[in-house]
């Protein structure tokens, strides 16, 4: 028996362990996920037309990371609302219609900034913002004032009111801001950054 074990031994094991350099290669550590917010440089503001804004990353409807200069080249619409905002609710009826009507130029994105109690918005708040109002291709972010606005008079959006929109041209520079909605002023605005 012990020779038998002996010659499988000999016959079936290779003298040298061999190591697969490609499962450690996978094994690299993963990349820390963005800062949530307006990420500050010297080189963007978001405080006046004309201004090259900053880049964001917020959570959207899917729970993906959404990036704002990942759309760089489209006009973008950016729409701070809140749930208990009536105003927003109405204009929301309308938003994916808008993005419908200017998909090849225009992603409008919603960025929701508190929930029904007034608190930091919750993904619950933002999967309901979408359901409620049939959004299906238009971004809907997971935002707070913390994330998004100007508390401070330092970094942010400046927002007056709910809700506040904030056009921005292709190459992400700030050409309009207004508080309320308005659909035909809005395309109005859309129809002229397009040309």
């Amino acid at each position: 028996m012990i020779s038998f074990l002996l010659g499988l031994t000999l016959l079936g094991c290779p003298a040298k362990l061999q190591v697969d350099d490609s499962a450690s290669a996978s094994n690299k550590e993963p990349t820390p996920p963005p800062v949530l917010g307006v990420n500050e440089s010297e080189d963007c503001d978001q405080k006046a037309l004309g201004s090259n804004v900053c880049n964001f990353f917020l959570l959207d409807q899917n729970g993906d990371y959404w990036e704002l200069y990942d759309h760089k080249g489209k006009i973008i619409i950016l729409d701070f609302s809140t749930v208990w905002c009536y105003p927003c609710q109405m204009a929301a009826v309308h938003t994916q219609k808008i993005q419908d009507e200017y998909a090849d130029d225009v992603v409008f994105v919603t960025l929701l900034v508190q929930g029904p109690e007034g608190l930091p918005a919750t993904d619950i708040d933002v999967n309901s913002w979408v359901q409620t109002y049939g959004i299906t291709t238009a971004p809907v972010l997971q935002a707070s004032p913390e994330y998004v606005m100007d508390q401070a008079g330092i970094t942010g959006y400046l927002v007056g009111g709910y809700p506040t929109y904030v056009y921005l041209d292709r190459n992400l520079v700030i050409t309009d801001a207004h508080v309320g909605f308005n659909e035909e002023y809005m395309k109005t605005i859309l129809d002229g950054m397009i040309q």
